[in-house]
């Protein structure tokens, strides 16, 4: 499953990056997930062509829940490559 256009807005200037964290209600496993940059085009603007790179994507147990099964959060870090500041939040999926 997709999805797209999740999390706040968020800047991150040349050479600079950002660690994301993201979960399911109750810290649900969804298997494998990657996820990347999204540009929502309500805030992007001709001066925001940044390009920008998903790395070091990754979970976290955060614990157990009722019935024994695992919490996750997952991970992943964004880092602008370009000369240009860049806005993005996430989009991404899980891998079947």
């Amino acid at each position: 499953m997709s999805w797209s256009n999740i999390g706040p807005v968020t800047d991150v200037e040349p050479g600079q990056s950002v660690v994301w964290n993201y979960s399911w209600s109750n810290g649900q496993d969804m298997g494998l997930q990657l996820a990347g940059p999204h540009y929502p085009t309500s805030v992007v603007s001709p001066d925001n062509l940044a390009t920008l790179v998903a790395s070091n994507q990754g979970i976290e147990l955060d614990g157990f829940g009722k019935g024994g099964g695992v919490m996750v959060n997952y991970v992943v870090t964004i880092t602008n490559v370009s000369n240009e500041s860049g806005r993005h939040n996430l989009q991404g999926g899980g891998v079947s």
